[in-house]
């Protein structure tokens, strides 16, 4: 019988990039930091300073780096870098502006996400990876260990869904709602959720939304 073990994450999203401000497609390319990206890794730091973190993963697209360096800057903590954790990708749209095709662009990205018939990922695919990596991290610790993950807003939208089971549509008509008209997924400090079992996941925390924004999201399982 396999061991059974609790596992903590703490998602931090990588900061704004240059791509993020122009309206890009951003996926599997990659774009600088930009001022306000660095601002709110540091903001991510000053959030998680009294998280003892046993160890960290992080994308290995350049943005998701250079967040994870500092949000961990004065720690002794191993960064590990994980092709999984990299974003959707998009295809023949990566890099592409949303301004010149956003019929098809947002029919995608709202809809059923699947952009396999240009060469990028559908949900089942993104799934796989993402079960896969969690799956790896969660072998590699030990019962009790708090672990940073930095990784990318789209990935986390559909990991919501596919791995927290929370309906991704009722999300969007949460916060229209609300009067949220930001990502469902900020830059900096993200979520927090735990495993405790391989394939067993428990969404804690979904940051930068309304006060019982999870738990109104949990009555529409």
């Amino acid at each position: 019988m396999a061991e059974k073990k609790t596992v903590t994450f703490y998602y931090v999203r990588h900061g704004t990039t240059l791509f993020n401000r122009l309206g890009r497609m951003q996926g599997r390319c990659d774009a600088p930091l930009e001022k306000e990206g660095i601002a709110q890794a540091y903001e991510a730091r000053e959030e998680l300073k009294d998280i003892d973190f046993d160890r960290a993963y992080t994308s290995t697209s350049e943005r998701c780096i250079d967040t994870a360096h500092i949000v961990l800057q004065g720690r002794d903590v191993p960064l590990i870098y994980t092709k999984d954790l990299k974003e959707m990708s998009w295809g023949d749209y990566e890099g592409a502006l949303i301004s010149d095709a956003p019929e098809e662009i947002n029919k995608r990205r709202y809809g059923d996400a699947d952009w396999s018939d240009v060469g990028g990922e559908n949900l089942t695919m993104l799934r796989e990876r993402v079960l896969k990596a969690y799956g790896k991290i969660y072998e590699e610790s030990e019962d009790g260990d708090q672990i940073l993950i930095v990784s990318h807003g789209a990935i986390f939208m559909h990991m919501i869904q596919l791995v927290f089971g929370f309906n991704r549509k009722y999300m969007y008509r949460l916060m229209e709602e609300h009067g949220e008209k930001s990502h469902p997924v900020k830059h900096g400090f993200a979520a927090i959720f735990r495993m405790k079992e391989k394939d067993d996941f428990e969404l804690l925390k979904i940051n930068g939304h309304y006060d019982g924004f999870l738990e109104d999201l949990g009555s529409y399982k």
